[in-house]
Parts: structure tokens; C-alpha cells; sequence
């Protein structure tokens, strides 16, 4: 059938433990290198993304996406009777057989990496996927995204075809593999771009000796934020979420860290800095809250 190349994003390196696949891409190539297919899904790990700065995904961009659990069948099924292909295929192979595992599935997951063979086909270049890229004449539109990844990598393949690889015994090997029936079968894609808007509710009025709750990395440190809200009369939890919480405020309203999921299941408001800055406002000088601030519940 040829070859899956592959690519994922990660809210972290820990594939076995608590990180998990945030965005997952597969781009098909027949034996000469075409490209016959491609599906990407960002995808809602139920938890903090992680490295943001890296792949540049938010909490908003995976609110109504999949879970893995979701999109699993349809997933393996792009994946069945084709050798895996990947720049770096320890890591993206090593965390899709983590998410699988997590159903109870064990995959056979069978691939090439671009990164180790660039050894025999581009001497001497780095082993960075962009390094490979420049070296093949291949244009990496955008690094860190799993689609712009797979991509790539499929074109600095196809050129590995071109120059000669071939790998029968690893296509006769997956053809022959028995794939185990894997539930899941959202075929709908959510992708980079879709985020819906942030949402406006009933407003928030604070009062001194409420208790306040932050999370998220923000503009300001978080330092100066309990200070701030020490100073208007407010009372700051540095530990959990619980129901006496008023209000928690977030770098990024739509966080899924353990925080907000808390608080939405006690149905505690989560602001954000730019909200509950003027909420401060308003009652050091001692007005009601009436206009309207971003929350998720």
C-alpha cells in the first residue's frame, strides 16, 4: 500500500507517562513517492499543552477538537498496511504506541526515519528536520506544525525514493501485519485556524475577602498579581481550586490545566489578567461589576 509518513506535537517528552499527542498528521505516499492522502486533527488531551512557545497550539485551538480516543480507529486506519515514516521516528512512533496503549491496543507499528537515513542519503547535513530540508532543496513552510511537518518529511522521503531507496521487506512485513480493531472513527479534522471565539457571560463582582485563585504563566508575574489583589482586599490560594473560590484568573481563559477543570466542575468563574485587572478596578473604587468579562466554565 506505500508508506504513512507521520508527524506529532506533544504537550511534552514523557510518551509513557503524563504528556500527551496535542496535533497528528499523515501524509500517504504510494511506492514511488506520491503523495495519494494527508489528515492532520488537533487533538484535546485533557490536560495543560505544554510547550506552547514550541508548537504554538492553545487551549482555545483544541476546545472542540477530538480526543484521541476519538479519532483512534480512523487513525489506525491510515496507519495499517503501510510502513510508517517519520523525522525522528523514535518519537513520534514511541508516543502514538503510548496513545494507543492507553485503549488497550497494542499497534505494530512498523517505520523508516528520514532523520537516521539522511545519514546515507545527505552526508554530512545536520539531523535537524529543517537542516535536512535545506540540504534537499525541500520548503519547511512552518516547523512545529504536525500537517507543515508531515509534509516536508514526505517530500525529503519521496527524494530518498528517487534516489534509489527501497525497502521491500518492510512493505511485504506491514502488509502481511494483523491490525487489532481499534474504536474511534470521528472522521471530522479540526485544524490550526479554528478556534472559536472567546465567550462573554454574566459579569463578576468581586468583593473584598473574596478568594482568588491564579494559573498559567501571564504577562505579569504571578507574583505581582497576588500582590495586587492582596491590596485591593482580596484573599489569594496559592494551592488548589476549591468551592470557596470566587473567581480564578488564567493566562489563557480556555486553559485545560488541572485548576480549571476544577473550577468548572465547582462552576468557578475563570477570568482572564485583562479582565480581572479592571475588575480590581472597579471595586478599589468601590463600584459594582456591570459590564461583561471573558469566562469558561
Amino acid at each position: 500500500m506505500g508508506y504513512a509518513v507521520v508527524d506529532v506535537e506533544t504537550t511534552g517528552f514523557a510518551a509513557g507517562r503524563a504528556d500527551r499527542v496535542v496535533e497528528v498528521a499523515v501524509v500517504h505516499l504510494d511506492e514511488g513517492g506520491a503523495v495519494t492522502g494527508e489528515w492532520c486533527t488537533l487533538l484535546n488531551p485533557g490536560r495543560d499543552l505544554g510547550p506552547g512557545r514550541v508548537h504554538r497550539i492553545s487551549a482555545a485551538d483544541v476546545w472542540h477538537a477530538p480526543t484521541f480516543a476519538q479519532v483512534a480507529g480512523t487513525l489506525a486506519g491510515l496507519l495499517a498496511g503501510r510502513v510508517v515514516v517519520a523525522h525522528n521516528l523514535a518519537f513520534d512512533a514511541r508516543f502514538l504506541a503510548a496513545e494507543f496503549a492507553r485503549l488497550g491496543v497494542d499497534v505494530p507499528l512498523v517505520g523508516l526515519c528520514t532523520m537516521r537515513l539522511a545519514a546515507d542519503f545527505l552526508p554530512g547535513v545536520g539531523r535537524s528536520l529543517r537542516a535536512c530540508c535545506e540540504a534537499a532543496g525541500v520548503v519547511l513552510a512552518e516547523a512545529h506544525s504536525a500537517l507543515h511537518d508531515a509534509r516536508a518529511t514526505a517530500e525529503l522521503f519521496a527524494g530518498y525514493l528517487r534516489a534509489g531507496g527501497r525497502w521491500p521487506e518492510l512493505l511485504d512485513r506491514v502488509a502481511a501485519a494483523a491490525w487489532p480493531v481499534v474504536p474511534g472513527d470521528a472522521v471530522a479534522e479540526v485544524r490550526r485556524g479554528s478556534a472559536p471565539p472567546r465567550p462573554r457571560s454574566e459579569p463578576v463582582a468581586l468583593s473584598r475577602g473574596d478568594l482568588v485563585v491564579f494559573t498559567g504563566q501571564m504577562a505579569d508575574p504571578r507574583e505581582v498579581w497576588e500582590r495586587r489583589a492582596c491590596a485591593a482586599g482580596l484573599r489569594v490560594n496559592r494551592g488548589y481550586v476549591t468551592k470557596a473560590t470566587r473567581v480564578l484568573v488564567a493566562a489563557d481563559p480556555w486553559t485545560l490545566s488541572g485548576k480549571a477543570r476544577r473550577a468548572r466542575a465547582y462552576r468557578v468563574p475563570i477570568v482572564s489578567e485583562e479582565d480581572f485587572a479592571a475588575m480590581l478596578g472597579l471595586l478599589a473604587a468601590g463600584k459594582d461589576h456591570r459590564s461583561g468579562w471573558s469566562q469558561v466554565y
